[in-house]
């Protein structure tokens, strides 16, 4: 073979294992392990979670150690198959059992059976090794015998075993991509390629600093590759749920809510290749919106998790160029939570343009004093535009009235110049609100009279907003 052609190789099987690395070890960061859970499946969560927690770091020791170190290379990947490919593939080893009932679960083979199993499969894969010569053993002739014998047990095992049809197609696949990867370096270095890096004599001093260098740039390449995929992976799916108050403390230890100005805008997975979603993969493409976005944090309430400067929004359309109120979520995960990672919400949240956010932004900065508290805004008549168009500023109807009546009693509130009225004196009860718009106020554009009842309690404030409509002629 070519040395050009043996290079491109091995450098292709580079370039493969630490993309399977960091995305394995992102997906690791991405996840929580499974404290407290009590469910049944508990151990197979945790088994599962063992797995992923293997995967990510032995492709990458495997692949770094490659660039200098062909045979150890292989053997980090064929010593620590049988191990990590046990917690990957043993939680989907089974199957959904149906009870008279009705219901169903998943169940696996018992740890034992399943380590039996393993146990004669991983020997099955070691002797075949051994007889094709790739290990150092001196009599190759004699690893037949051995051989034959864990072959002959291992069918008549598997071929009784009603757990076959759902443990070798998992142990199988997992296997060999351990198998594709261990054997490649080690055979390579049988055959007497050369290293990609030449090894080097250097102090134990010298040593421990590139181990440790090396972990420092994992660890950044790791942050990055997160980044990526919590972009990729937004989404503008909403659960089925309605409006909420508006948010005076946080109601979550993930709860995240900032403002910030957007300077960058793409467009997840599912947003370019469609589905039944993927609304933003519609024609023409319009660069300027996507449904994940960096941002630039203006003002910040609480929920990040520390103070930066740039976040990633995720889970929304975002615009470029706009300021965001972000009523979102910081995204779960052993690292990502720790990132700037915010998911924006559609449909659950107050995420929107901050010009939209006047009623949040108001109670945020200006704390009610005494009593239950009503607020809202009054708008004069404006066309509706989709999300997929840039936000259109919002016209407050200045110097609007509405009527209050309630235990207090009645009153008459004004709007201000942003359009919003409030109070935050009265007791709690039931409201009846009226905005009264008579013929010539806000020289006739609106003409509607509004009614809504309310009921206030001392357990936050309460919005009620009104859109006014243009009379019909």
């Amino acid at each position: 073979m070519r040395p050009k052609l043996r290079i491109g190789l091995s450098w292709l099987a580079v370039g493969l294992g630490l993309l399977i690395g960091f995305l394995a070890l992102a997906g690791l960061g991405m996840a929580w392990p499974p404290f407290h859970n009590d469910l049944p499946g508990w151990l197979l969560d945790w088994i599962r979670y063992g797995g992923g927690a293997l995967l990510g770091p032995v492709f990458l020791a495997g692949t770094i150690a490659g660039l200098r170190n062909r045979k150890r290379a292989g053997i980090i990947f064929l010593s620590c198959m049988p191990v990590t490919v046990f917690c990957l593939a043993y939680p989907s080893a089974g199957y959904l059992v149906w009870h008279s009932d009705g219901s169903g679960w998943f169940e696996p083979p018992e740890i034992p059976t399943a380590i039996g199993l393993a146990t004669l499969f991983f020997l099955l894969i070691f002797f075949l090794l051994i007889y094709a010569g790739l290990l150092a053993i001196r009599y190759k002739k004699r690893s037949v015998y051995p051989l034959v014998v864990v072959a002959v047990l291992a069918g008549i095992v598997f071929g009784r075993s009603h757990w076959t049809k759902a443990f070798l197609p998992s142990f199988g696949g997992w296997s060999a991509l351990f198998l594709i990867f261990g054997l490649f370096w080690l055979g390579t270095n049988k055959r007497g390629w050369p290293s990609l890096l030449q090894p080097r004599q250097c102090s134990l001093g010298r040593r421990a600093a590139a181990v440790v260098l090396t972990c420092v740039v994992v660890f950044c390449v790791d942050v990055m590759v997160t980044f990526g995929l919590s972009a990729l992976g937004s989404s503008l799916w909403s659960g089925d749920c309605r409006g909420h108050a508006p948010w005076v403390r946080p109601g979550s230890p993930y709860h995240a809510v900032f403002t910030a100005r957007v300077i960058f805008v793409g467009r997840s997975v599912e947003a370019l290749f469609g589905g039944s979603r993927g609304f933003l993969s519609s024609k023409p493409y319009d660069p300027r919106v996507g449904d994940w976005a960096i941002g630039v944090v203006q003002e910040k309430f609480w929920g990040l998790p520390w103070t930066p400067r740039l976040v990633l929004l995720t889970n929304f359309i975002y615009w470029k160029g706009e300021t965001y109120f972000v009523d979102g979520e910081r995204s779960r995960g052993l690292l990502r939570e720790r990132l700037p990672i915010i998911q924006g919400g559609v449909s659950c949240s107050r995420t929107r343009p901050v010009r939209d956010a006047v009623v949040d932004l108001r109670l945020l900065h200006e704390p009610a004093s005494t009593g239950a508290r009503l607020i809202g805004y009054v708008r004069e008549p404006q066309k509706f535009v989709g999300g997929l168009v840039p936000p259109v500023p919002p016209k407050p109807a200045a110097g609007a009235k509405i009527s209050v009546t309630g235990p207090a009693g009645a009153r008459i509130i004004m709007t201000d110049a942003s359009g919003v009225y409030e109070a935050d004196d009265l007791p709690p009860g039931d409201y009846t609100l009226q905005l009264l718009a008579p013929n010539g106020h806000l020289e006739g554009r609106a003409q509607q009279i509004s009614q809504a009842k309310v009921c206030l309690d001392d357990r936050g404030p309460v919005e009620q907003n009104f859109e006014l409509t243009s009379a019909e002629p």
